[in-house]
């Protein structure tokens, strides 16, 4: 019988650990050794990748002077997933931000061309495509197909018609005071954070904060104020605090 609890205990804690790292975002993934593999195998929930629409290719960097001919969003991340998605082993992964460094006009058309023949498999997944960074006007959203969502804005209001085009809203952490991670964050930084937090989540939407330290008290200070989705540049250290946050 304690062989049976304990077994059932360490399920429980193996369960909710997974859980967490849904929570786990890798900003910049690109940026890493082995795009896309690394934040997933560590069981992330959410990737980022940022893209540039030139001469009809989507090409994967944070800057435009780092661009490279041969990092396209197809070979790092497109045909990963779909790959991972077709082989149903998915684990924690659920969401694709896709960050558009060029306008909507030319990037967004692109990226429906190269997603579109398998989005039947994203829908069935659950996988949900966000667009953030340059996106097309809002009374725009409902012209595209709803396998594609937006990334809101706290600036932004949207219509009812539109809750489904918009389930994820991000902001930098800037916006309510600075902070190194270093050290607790100061009360009315966390008292407006918490304000906003619970505001999104009214709203129906998820949250996401860019620009936050990669430091163990700026993932429990963003864990503490029921953050959504926590970002990360230092992917195994984030992994391993969820992990720890179920025990």
């Amino acid at each position: 019988m304690k062989i049976f609890i304990i077994a059932l205990c360490l399920f429980s804690i193996s369960a909710l650990a997974q859980e967490n790292l849904r929570k786990a975002h890798a900003h910049n993934d690109y940026e890493h050794t082995k795009p896309f593999f690394e934040a997933y195998k560590l069981g992330f929930g959410s990737i980022e990748a940022d893209v540039y629409a030139i001469n009809g290719e989507l090409l994967v960097s944070h800057n435009l002077a780092d661009i490279k001919a041969d990092r396209t969003l197809k070979s790092l991340y497109i045909d990963p997933i779909v790959a991972v998605l077709k082989a149903k082993k998915q684990g924690n992964f659920h969401q694709f931000l896709i960050d558009f460094k060029t306008d909507a006009d030319s990037t967004l058309p692109l990226l429906i061309k190269f997603l579109a023949p398998h989005q039947d498999l994203f829908v069935k997944s659950g996988l949900r495509i966000v667009i953030s960074g340059n996106r097309p006007p809002i009374k725009d959203y409902i012209n595209f197909p709803s396998w594609i969502t937006f990334d809101g804005r706290s600036t932004e209001t949207y219509p009812a018609g539109l809750k489904n085009y918009v389930v994820l809203e991000s902001e930098s952490v800037v916006k309510f005071g600075l902070w190194s991670g270093q050290v607790p964050m100061p009360t009315a930084m966390k008292e407006k954070l918490k304000v906003y937090v619970d505001k999104v989540h009214a709203s129906g939407r998820k949250i996401r904060l860019w620009g936050t330290p990669n430091t163990l008290m700026a993932y429990q200070a963003l864990w503490d104020l029921g953050v959504d989705y926590i970002g990360t540049d230092h992917l195994s250290e984030l992994a391993d605090f969820l992990k720890l946050a179920a025990k």
